[in-house]
């Protein structure tokens, strides 16, 4: 009966144990580029990828959305949804796409896609623009 008893306390310690919550961190985006966004984040060390929508914002009202995401290595490549201009095409160039390194909570402002900003502020509050090119 001790036996029995023994190995059903080992069963519910290890089943308990594999069911722990997984470790998640806070993105933060704040768009103030007057356009809506679409951000694609896919995992480098995992398989793990996300697809963000960003409604529309300026830099008088901001937007600003809130994800939960898996801690890890992210390519991040974000998108300035516009609508096509048959004369003159899109007026803003590829945003490129960085290394985003999700190790805690995170926030990135975006701004107007020709806007050259300085990066000045706090590690963990990145500002992105086309014409800047990269984060950090």
């Amino acid at each position: 009966m001790k036996k029995v008893l023994l190995v059903v306390s080992l069963l519910a310690v290890l089943l308990s144990a594999s069911a722990l919550p997984i470790r998640l961190v806070r993105l933060t985006i704040v768009n103030k580029s007057g356009l809506p966004l679409e951000i694609r984040l896919t995992g480098e060390d995992t398989d793990t990828s996300y697809y963000l929508r960003v409604k529309e914002g300026d830099g008088q009202f901001p937007a600003e959305s809130v994800f939960t995401i898996v801690p890890g290595t992210y390519k991040m490549e974000p998108y300035y949804i516009e609508l096509w201009d048959p004369v003159y095409g899109p007026s803003c160039a590829e945003a490129g796409s960085k290394t985003l390194e999700a190790k805690g909570n995170l926030k990135v402002t975006f701004r107007e896609c020709d806007r050259t900003i300085r990066n000045i502020g706090e590690p963990s509050i990145w500002k992105w623009s086309s014409a800047l090119k990269y984060i950090y």
